[in-house]
């Protein structure tokens, strides 16, 4: 939880009005303006939340709660409080009446970069909504849902406003989620314990855990689990139950583990497959299967008879037609790896495995930002031009670079 200094370098950084940094110091300062309650479809409580230093309520035990676990182990959110304010929603009902109702948002969340107004529902609630409720819910081009009542009131108090489907949360992160939770407050680590195993997964990005025990026997689980769940470690959540010790990699950080992603990606799209070699059919697909996709990882949350879910790393929702995506797979654009979280420096050019070792986490930050932008370009110039806020002298220096690259190192 933020120190009152730190709340107003923050209010200043994302540089509030004056007068939505009184109403968020009104809410961080007062009880939910109401209490939860439990009704037959639903069972409500509360959290002792460590990262709020109080309780937090919730009144769904899978869709709230599991987006309090969600917010809880997320470094990106500062601040969450739960039913925060009352505010009034102006709309039109389904016949075209004028409506004005009462409102409590499930969560007031302050991140890094904004503050937003959340309410959280299951994603078959919202389309049961959209029909009743039309001009209260909608479901955009983008695939999300949205509140346009909700997005005007939050803008006059000079907040962002956003509904959360039950989609956004996958069950397998959760339960990681849920078995890190009791490592979250754990004693701190010996730092010259933390260290050594942070400087060998440093060296040996996507170490199995398994082969982290191995080599180092003295550890145990409780150690490398309280690494993870205080964020001194990064895993992929959503790629395997933790108690899976071959198939869970280690990284020291996240843009580690993203980078590598990336770095699998353009593996694969180097390699030169003859169309007679490639396979006839596409791989077998399952739910929550990772799937590569435009310099991007991402993971297949349903697979329909008529269209395909999938979602990023980032969290942003994508539905493909079904047609479509089938299309991208037979094409190679969208691939299955074998191992998607392997380690990929062993593949690269001596200089390169170098240079990948040195960069910092802010320098593989960089350029997973950048990767996508530079292949958007490769493969469509004139769309990649139009579709960018890069300049675009910026955007061809970077593909120059890249081909350089590619020519020295065999990667860009």
């Amino acid at each position: 939880m933020l120190t009152p200094s730190q709340f107003q370098r923050w209010c200043r950084r994302l540089r509030l009005p004056s007068a939505t940094c009184e109403f968020l110091t009104q809410v961080r300062s007062s009880p939910p303006a109401r209490r939860v309650q439990a009704r037959a479809s639903n069972v409500s409580g509360a959290y002792a939340s460590r990262k709020m230093g109080c309780t937090i309520q919730f009144e769904s035990h899978t869709v709230e709660l599991w987006a309090i676990y969600t917010m809880e182990h997320d470094p990106m959110v500062l601040e969450y409080y739960d039913q925060p304010t009352t505010v009034h929603l102006r709309y039109l009902s389904k016949a075209g009446r004028r409506l004005t109702v009462s409102h409590t948002p499930d969560f007031l969340v302050l991140t890094q970069d904004r503050v937003w107004l959340e309410e959280w529902k299951t994603e078959e609630t919202l389309q049961q909504l959209t029909l009743a409720q039309p001009y209260r819910y909608v479901y955009d081009e983008g695939g999300g849902w949205r509140c346009p009542p909700g997005e005007e009131t939050a803008a006059s108090l000079g907040l962002s406003y956003r509904v959360r489907s039950s989609v956004e949360l996958a069950p397998e992160v959760i339960r990681n989620l849920i078995f890190l939770d009791e490592y979250c407050g754990a004693p701190g680590l010996p730092p010259a314990l933390a260290t050594q195993v942070q400087a060998l997964v440093r060296a040996t990005p996507g170490l199995s855990l398994s082969a982290l025990l191995q080599e180092q026997p003295q550890l145990t689980l409780d150690v490398v689990y309280t690494l993870i769940a205080q964020a001194h470690l990064y895993v992929d959540l959503a790629a395997q139950p933790l108690i899976n010790h071959d198939a869970i990699r280690l990284y020291p950080d996240r843009a580690t583990a993203e980078a590598h992603a990336l770095l699998a990606t353009a593996r694969v799209r180097a390699e030169d497959i003859p169309a007679w070699e490639r396979p006839a059919a596409p791989p077998a697909l399952a739910v929550n299967t990772p799937v590569l996709w435009d310099g991007q990882s991402w993971q297949l949350l349903n697979l329909g008879h008529t269209t395909v879910t999938l979602r990023a790393a980032e969290g942003q929702l994508t539905e493909l037609p079904w047609p479509v995506f089938q299309d991208l797979l037979e094409a190679g654009k969208v691939t299955v790896p074998s191992d998607p979280a392997a380690p990929a420096l062993a593949h690269l050019h001596p200089e390169a495995q170098r240079l990948w070792r040195e960069a910092s986490p802010h320098d593989l930050e960089v350029a997973n930002t950048r990767y996508p932008a530079v292949q958007a370009y490769q493969q469509q110039p004139h769309t990649a031009e139009t579709g960018t806020t890069v300049p675009l002298r910026t955007l061809r220096r970077w593909v120059a670079r890249f081909k350089e690259a590619e020519v020295l190192y065999g990667t860009g």
